[in-house]
């Protein structure tokens, strides 16, 4: 279960300040992955683990549907996890990367959950045409990262939204400084090609701080304990919108 501020057990990511300040500027990467050589590089990096303690700790955190949207859905490695192991799950993939759908499609047939997903080619920071109150659970994986204004993601996120449903967003985190960076893309991508490193380590100065999440949340009256700090590079927003 991720961390929640009911939960007695000590959260070990919680006095890793580098999660809550960080003394280098965010510069952005760019949206999406538009082209194939792109969607081929990111598909031979290693995603497994990251992308099963995603699900696992959706699915141990509480409801998860049947109605889940994943917002910038990618290859839909994580609705194809989410489908195989929660049979009531029906998820609907959005993404603004026409490459990305593609290698979706193959992704889900070979996983075996064709007609359990279904995939949309839309702009996640706005969701024109979604109507509001559709989903009983909205999912991303970094992805606000990606974004100049991850406010527009997370307003449209909730807006989406069910009353009474669950609002699940992991991204990274921009570590203290540029030593950190180096440090976590040696730790999780030394076996990886130059061009993953140089994602990783383009992706954490693009990302935003605990604190800067929870700014922005502020504003959604979303309280700050909904994010936590659930890896040594990643964040996590777990809430319920009131009924």
């Amino acid at each position: 279960m991720s961390p929640s501020s009911s939960d007695p057990s000590p959260n070990p990511f919680t006095e890793q300040s580098s999660g809550e300040v960080s003394s280098l500027r965010r510069t952005l990467e760019p949206e999406s992955m538009d082209s194939q050589l792109e969607v081929d590089e990111y598909l031979a990096m290693g995603h497994d683990q990251v992308n099963q303690a995603f699900v696992s700790d959706l699915i141990g955190g509480g409801p998860v549907g049947p109605r889940v949207i994943d917002l910038g859905c990618g290859t839909a490695a994580i609705p194809v996890l989410l489908c195989q192991q929660d049979s009531d799950a029906h998820v609907t993939g959005i993404d603004s990367s026409i490459e990305m759908l593609e290698a979706a499609r193959i992704e889900i047939e070979l996983g075996g959950v064709t007609g359990r997903i279904h995939l949309e080619h839309a702009d996640c920071k706005t969701l024109d045409g979604y109507g509001a109150g559709i989903a009983d659970t909205v999912i991303s994986n970094t992805v606000l990262h990606h974004l100049a204004e991850p406010q527009q993601m997370i307003a449209a996120a909730i807006r989406i939204l069910r009353p009474g449903g669950r609002l699940f967003l992991r991204d990274l985190f921009r570590p203290k400084n540029s030593e950190a960076i180096e440090q976590l893309v040696d730790s999780h991508a030394r076996a990886e090609s130059d061009y993953a490193k140089q994602l990783l380590r383009q992706s954490l100065h693009a990302a935003l701080t605990a604190h800067e999440i929870r700014e922005i949340l502020a504003s959604f009256e979303v309280p700050g304990d909904a994010v936590q700090l659930t890896s040594d590079r990643h964040w996590t927003i777990d809430w319920t919108l009131p009924v």
